[in-house]
């Protein structure tokens, strides 16, 4: 049952970073510097007025996603007792262990 949780966790936690890398990336820069320069325009990707859109959207995704890392985090303590790294270990450890056998 924690194991299921634990994965659809990780799944969801990995998209909200993606989405809030993205977010951070399409909004609109402070200075025009180099792209006003040649010719560049400043209107962004989505319209005209999406600043505010794009600030709320990054504000929300960076409470997820420390929600969900706080969440991870409590799941790999209190359940785990095991890093990540430590279970990788162990997975391919049991891995060689069947090929040897065979």
């Amino acid at each position: 049952m924690i194991e299921t949780i634990k994965e659809t966790l990780i799944i969801f936690h990995a998209g909200v970073s993606i989405l809030l890398v993205l977010s951070v990336l399409f909004q609109p820069s402070k200075t025009d510097d180099l792209g006003s320069m040649f010719g560049g325009s400043s209107e962004s990707v989505f319209g005209a007025d999406s600043s505010s859109f794009l600030k709320k959207l990054t504000i929300w995704l960076g409470v997820i996603f420390f929600i969900t890392s706080l969440g991870l985090g409590y799941i790999y303590l209190k359940y785990d007792k095991q890093t990540i790294i430590e279970e990788s270990v162990q997975k391919i450890e049991e891995k060689e262990e069947v090929s040897d056998i065979q």
